[in-house]
């Protein structure tokens, strides 16, 4: 570049354009003619693997837990457009858990970040490997839930950190077709709660669904658009997932994410973690109000059942008992998966490891919901 300072006059300036392309002419001219074949297009020089440490194996033949490699690879081949990122680094507050905040920095992207679309909060799950299915010595596991294996996960992925509310949903869908929601409630002076609650009893209900219809003893008026969203079929579901472009997580990617590094059957005492049969006088909830688990996941035991992208398949496990890598379930099949438990369950389906199944087109279960994943 010519210095402002020291400009040449005009004529130097041609002068020496002219002088260049004399020099040019010369030189194609006494250049060897071309070969018969075209040259070779230029290969680019592949990098150079760092030396591996002594023993390690490969990303191909295994991931071991925390292993960042997969996670770094995906990071730079997916933009994050979609998201707004909320905190880089993983809160020790948050995710307690030390080999899972090492992994989560380790894949060098975002740690919670938002949705853009949705609005839907949402925090990354690392790589990984993890023991699936039956937790040592739980007495309440089903044969489906055998035998346990090991699974690896060799991707990062993002997921809901709480299940899809009300809200988050009749944004996208325009319509809130929940069960428990605003308008199904009836709150009444506590004075006339004794009354209604027997006619209720009186015409079906439990005391509990009575007690859920009434609202709480406390509610002035009832809110439910921080609620999830519910009474959703599998079917119900794929709409919101193609316009968000969002998506279900698999069974092993959900449990995963549910364990957090656990092998009990649930993450916390169940009362702390969850909304069940025994605390949820007979309705959802609204979500975040119960203990998170290790990696910042609310409700993942209790309040909805939470559809997962998998066919249903309850010899499935069977067909992974010599371990898995990325497993999608088994193959098309009458029945989908969900996960979780629900208000209106018990201790004995509210764990880790619990496959509940529904047949694709059934009608509408009030106590059905989800929480959704997307990769990076």
């Amino acid at each position: 570049m010519i210095s402002n300072k020291c400009p040449l006059r005009l004529q130097q300036v041609l002068s020496i354009s002219y002088a260049a392309l004399l020099v040019a002419i010369t030189l194609g001219a006494q250049s060897p003619p071309a070969a018969q074949s075209p040259p070779a297009a230029p290969v680019a020089a592949a990098p150079v693997p760092a030396p591996a440490a002594q023993g390690q194996p490969l990303l191909s033949q295994r991931i071991a837990p925390g292993t960042p490699s997969g996670d770094r690879m995906a990071a730079a081949a997916s933009p994050m457009g979609w998201a707004e990122t909320l905190e880089q680094s993983p809160d020790p507050k948050v995710v307690t858990d030390a080999t899972l905040r090492t992994a989560i920095a380790g894949t060098g992207l975002p740690w919670r970040v938002r949705d853009k679309t949705t609005g839907i909060e949402m925090l990354l799950v690392p790589s990984g490997e993890f023991v699936m299915g039956m937790s040592i010595g739980d007495t309440f596991a089903n044969t489906d839930e055998k035998p346990a294996h090991e699974v690896i996960l060799t991707k990062a992925f993002y997921l809901g950190r709480t299940e899809v509310t009300q809200e988050q949903w009749a944004r996208q869908m325009g319509s809130n077709q929940s069960y428990f929601q605003d308008i199904n409630f009836e709150v009444i002076p506590q004075e006339d709660r004794t009354e209604r609650i027997a006619e209720l009893m009186e015409a079906g209900y439990t005391r509990q669904q009575a007690e859920g219809k009434l609202g709480a003893e406390i509610m002035a008026t009832v809110v439910t658009t921080n609620w999830p969203i519910e009474t959703l079929t599998f079917e119900d579901i794929q709409p919101f997932l193609a316009m968000t472009k969002l998506r279900l997580p698999s069974e092993a990617e959900w449990e995963y994410a549910c364990r957090a590094g656990s092998r009990e059957p649930t993450y916390g005492p169940l009362n702390e973690i969850a909304w069940t049969s025994d605390n949820s006088v007979g309705r959802t909830h609204a979500v975040g109000e119960k203990t998170a688990n290790a990696l910042g996941f609310h409700d993942m035991i209790g309040n909805v059942w939470e559809w997962v992208s998998d066919w249903y398949g309850a010899d499935y496990y069977r067909s992974c008992e010599n371990g898995a890598t990325n497993p999608t379930g088994a193959a098309q099949n009458t029945f989908r998966a969900l996960r979780g438990g629900s208000w209106d369950h018990s201790a004995q389906n509210c764990r880790a490891t619990f496959r509940m199944n529904h047949c694709t087109g059934d009608p509408r279960i009030t106590d059905f919901g989800l929480r959704v994943a997307r990769t990076p």
